[in-house]
């Protein structure tokens, strides 16, 4: 058989399918557009929704693609089995409406049989069909030639495609025979036949015949317009042409494998020889080679498509396939962060396809190594404290595993995960309760965190020594020294909420615009109680707000442990905050004074008092002078000095409203910015990564407030979401005006649609797809005026042609409706009254119960609505009105 590499595979598919007259469909980003219904690209087919169900037309009704795509479903599978990776890629061949069943099939085996293709032998292919699908199996028998042996037919569980409403159908698969000796029990046909889970028989390809409609219970009936849908996984097909044991031994992973190795200075092999009686521990050396590559190649795409690692959705996929691929280079013996020395080799293995991600190779190892060395800073304490409960509980409590989460950074997957690995459980239902109650416990305590009174008494006079060693030190032992409840003095607490001062303490206590630090205690127990606020009292002691859910006493010392993750994007933003105000002052000048600021780790303001806001273009400044020092890479100085020498010498800004101590603390990067602050820094402006400004919103006179961002996930979350908040905005509008098009012209509306649909959002266009959203919104209400006007006219013509009855000195109409709301009544009396003299008009609107009086203003003051409609005796009326127009309900 022709031995090919990946890439001549996915070459070959497409040239062949374009020889058949199929369009070939460019790869796309991993992150859907348009598809809240999935997280990631899950499929070669998920790209072409729009087009099988009507939405979009597509380009050609044959359709050709190689698509990347992510499932994490089942994450824990990879580098266990042969053949499931994170990011696979999917070849695919597609029709709509245009060839079924026997130009599908045809065009198939004519693939991978010709000796112009695949040239696979013919002998090594099987069949399964759907059982009830007489016409696949006939073309397969009758056309293709098939013998007997090696076609089945198989039930609606494993060749029937149906995902409950909507299009459906059966399915033919092609398999690929490696050999008896991949059949270790020797049971040949069966394990296709009885569907045995096998590494012998290969699935290769997959061809589903759309052609029924599910109404979402079961019952079918014909689509008017059938459809192919192909995939054939390109990773399984580079295992078959290379012929190697799994996926993992390709051209795709191999590289990356081998320079593994390396990293692990050749201490660990990566071995697949007799593949089949490795032994139990070169297996689990070989699977945390697999997983880091699979790993590794998933989080490359999914950063060069936008997505970085974060606590939520996405982000959180990416973060949690870092810190697997982490914990796994810890078997292998690689010390310190080594994933991102692996970004080189995916790029080479994968850039000839996907040549976009050479120029992203810089932005993903940074954000690659941010990230591995953010978590290497907790693991090693975590999984230590992981393996000591392992080893002597034999069993990961929920209170244990809810500590190693909070306080070191270990998702509850990851420590599942471990704990199986030495078959041990983890109390997962207890886990998850535990989860919710602290965050229950954290959200009634925070409403209360300031319940203390700064000026009391108890506190005054407290001359207790607590020493923050936060700059230093994000963990260390502690003693309590003091506790309060209600301004009263407490020596033991219990299942309560308390005040606690320590001997000394890393956690930052809120102040000079910087948040608190929240965090952990644990005592020698390993009981934990939570940290959920820090404030300074009047005497400078930081007061701990703590939960405390067991006994505790005064003198009684613990490990106290700080929200890590918090006090470094903390400690971004608040870094960012002082470049942000050496820039402002940069393009806007030195009398752009700071007025105040808050920062934590979601983002942080800057107020800025100056003449007036800035312009689109002054901020378009501020955001290249910002971007320019963090390229730079300014590194942070910390420097200690009298409040004379930092005005003078060193030029620092100062806050004039703040209250300075006879030596106070300097922050400075390089020459660009230099503040008096007590807060926490980055150790260069490189660790910032970017910045965005998000708003700029006056807060009185000579007053604004900047909000910002820092960070590429941050960042990119945001512009992400604000995107899809205006593409609903859009959408929306769009498909309204689709309603309107019939009678009125809705070009113009939709040229700025398409316009808004070639901008990607980035920093520098938010304004130019925040001014299309303003445009389409002033169009769309014009045009849904002029349409409501065309359709109430058309609603109202035929009543407008019914002459009046002459009364004695007036007109008068009378007139009972069905088909029209309040608005459009009332635009019938006005063109009545319009094309009528001396007219008044009785209106009982029955859709509506409604009764309506309208007189002529020319009748006035001779006649009055009002009067008239207090006068109607024939219906019970309760409303009012005025003298030329009254209405009311009509009451039963």
């Amino acid at each position: 058989m022709k031995k090919l590499s990946t890439n001549q595979i996915r070459d070959m598919w497409i040239d062949f399918f374009k020889k058949k007259e199929h369009h070939f469909l460019e790869p796309v980003s991993l992150v859907p557009v348009n598809d809240p219904s999935l997280l990631w690209i899950n499929s070669g087919v998920a790209t072409l929704k729009p087009y099988f169900d009507g939405r979009l037309t597509p380009p050609s009704p044959r359709l050709t693609n190689s698509q990347k795509s992510i499932r994490t479903n089942d994450i824990e599978n990879v580098g266990v089995t042969a053949r499931h990776q994170t990011m696979f890629e999917m070849l695919g061949n597609f029709s709509i409406g245009d060839y079924f069943k026997k130009e599908a099939i045809t065009m198939a085996w004519e693939l991978l049989t010709s000796e112009k293709w695949f040239g696979i032998d013919k002998n090594l292919l099987y069949i399964t069909v759907y059982e009830e699908d007489i016409e696949a199996y006939d073309i397969w028998t009758k056309e293709i030639k098939i013998e007997k042996d090696h076609i089945f037919k198989g039930s609606r569980d494993t060749n029937f495609w149906d995902v409950g409403q909507g299009p459906c159908g059966p399915n033919t698969e092609i398999f690929f025979d490696r050999g008896v000796e991949w059949d270790k029990n020797n049971l040949g046909t069966k394990l296709l036949k009885d569907d045995i889970e096998n590494d012998r028989y290969i699935e290769i390809w997959n061809i589903v015949f759309s052609q029924y409609n599910n109404d979402g219970n079961n019952n079918y009936t014909d689509l008017p317009r059938k459809n192919i849908d192909t995939g054939a996984g390109l990773e399984r097909l580079a295992s078959i042409f290379q012929n190697t044991p799994t996926n993992f031994e390709t051209d795709i992973f191999l590289p990356t494998i081998k320079e593994l190795e390396k990293l692990s200075d050749n201490k660990f092999k990566y071995i697949y020889n007799d593949y089949q009686n490795i032994d139990e521990n070169q297996t689990k050396i070989n699977t945390a080679f697999k997983v880091i590559a699979d790993h590794i190649r998933a989080v490359v795409f999914a950063i060069s498509d936008g997505v970085f690692p974060s606590n939520k959705d996405r982000g959180y996929i990416i973060r949690r396939l870092i810190r697997r691929s982490s914990v796994y280079g810890r078997k292998l013996e690689i010390k310190g962060s080594f994933l991102h020395k692996l970004v080189d080799k995916v790029i080479d293995s994968m850039s000839y396809f996907y040549p976009y991600i050479i120029e992203k190779k810089a932005i993903v190892s940074e954000v690659i190594l941010n990230e591995e060395e953010k978590f290497l800073n907790t693991l090693n304490k975590g999984y230590e404290l992981l393996e000591s409960i392992i080893k002597d509980n034999k069993v990961v409590s929920a209170e244990n595993a809810l500590l190693l989460f909070e306080s070191y950074g270990f998702p509850i997957e990851l420590t599942t995960e471990i704990a199986n690995e030495n078959n041990v459980n983890v109390d997962i239902d207890k886990y998850n309760e535990l989860l919710e109650n602290v965050k229950d416990l954290s959200r009634k305590a925070r409403k209360a965190n300031k319940a203390w009174n700064k000026q009391s008494p108890i506190l005054t006079s407290l001359k207790v020594e607590s020493e923050f060693v936060g700059y230093e030190k994000e963990e260390c032992e502690v003693k309590i020294i003091y506790m309060f409840v209600d301004d009263k003095e407490i020596k033991e607490a219990n299942n309560q909420t308390v005040y606690v001062i320590f001997d000394k303490t890393p956690f930052y206590a809120e102040k000079g615009g910087q948040a608190a630090d929240n965090g952990f205690i644990i005592d020698e127990n390993n009981n934990y109680f939570k940290v959920i606020d820090v404030q300074q009292g009047p005497n400078k002691q930081n007061i701990h707000t703590i939960i405390f859910t067991d006994k505790v006493k005064v003198n009684q010392t613990f490990k106290a442990i700080i929200d890590k993750d918090k006090r470094f994007l903390t400690m971004k933003n608040h870094s960012g905050t002082h470049i942000l105000q050496a820039a402002i002052q940069e393009v806007l000048g030195k009398e752009a004074l700071q007025n105040g600021s808050y920062n934590d780790e979601n983002g942080f303001r800057i107020d800025i008092s100056y003449k007036r806001p800035p312009s689109k273009d002054e901020v378009m400044k501020i955001h290249k002078v910002v971007e320019r020092e963090i390229k730079n890479d300014l590194k942070r100085e910390i420097i200690h000095c009298s409040l004379k020498e930092a005005l003078d010498k060193y030029n620092a800004l100062a806050l004039f409203t703040e209250k300075y101590d006879e030596v106070v603390r300097v922050i400075k990067f390089g020459s660009f910015s230099c503040e008096l602050c007590g807060g926490t820094h980055v150790n260069s402006t490189k660790e910032l990564e970017d910045l965005l400004i998000i708003n700029v919103e006056s807060k009185g006179s000579g007053l604004y407030r900047y909000t910002a961002l820092t960070s590429h996930s941050t960042i990119n979350n945001y512009l992400s979401d604000l995107y899809n908040s205006i593409k609903d905005e859009v959408d929306s509008m769009f498909a309204k005006a689709k309603e309107f098009e019939q009678k009125i012209d809705c070009n113009q509306i939709y040229k700025l649609v398409d316009k808004f649909k070639t901008l990607k959002i980035k920093k520098d266009n938010i304004d130019d797809l925040k001014d299309i959203l303003l445009e389409i919104k002033e169009l769309f209400k014009n045009l849904q005026k002029k349409y409501r006007d065309i359709s109430v006219e058309d609603k109202i013509k035929n009543y407008k042609s019914i002459s009046p009855n002459p009364k004695d000195g007036f007109n008068e109409i009378k007139l009972e409706i069905n088909d029209l709301d309040d608005f459009e009544t009332k635009v019938l009396i006005d063109e009545l009254q319009n094309i009528n003299d001396n007219l008044i008009i009785h209106i009982i609107n029955n859709a509506k119960q409604t009764y309506y009086v309208s007189v002529s203003k020319k009748l006035n003051p001779n006649f009055s609505a009002i009067d008239i409609f207090k006068s109607v005796k024939s219906h019970n009326l309760k409303g009012g009105g005025n003298s030329v127009l009254a209405q009311g309900k009509i009451i039963n």
